[in-house]
């Protein structure tokens, strides 16, 4: 038969158990308290984060769009090569008609008075 302690022992050894198992479930419940805190300060951080992000991506679309407008705006007012080698081309062709019939007024005007 097993030896029996003595019933001193066994409530000394009792109480500690008890006393390490107390000891044990505090320290476990103080970690799950840190973690919980932490999972919170981190949603709180990822909610902040995914505002700030919807902010920057709005910000960034109001941007190109109005980038857009401007240069929806350019291409409309913009003057091509081919256009402006057709007003130089009328240009040159207006000044050299003023240029003869300046010639021909000229030539007249001599004309008559001698």
């Amino acid at each position: 038969m097993p030896q029996e302690p003595p019933p001193g022992d066994l409530a000394l050894a009792l109480a500690k158990l008890s006393e390490i198992t107390a000891v044990g479930i505090a320290e476990i419940k103080g970690s799950l308290a840190l973690l919980v805190q932490r999972a919170d300060h981190s949603e709180r951080r990822v909610d902040e984060l995914a505002k700030r992000m919807d902010a920057d991506r709005a910000a960034a679309e109001a941007r190109d769009d109005a980038l857009e407008k401007r240069a929806d705006a350019i291409e409309r007012d913009a003057v091509t090569r081919p256009q402006l080698a057709e007003r130089t081309r009328q240009i040159i062709a207006t000044v050299g008609l003023m240029v003869t019939a300046a010639g021909v007024l000229i030539t007249l005007i001599f004309g008559l008075t001698r």
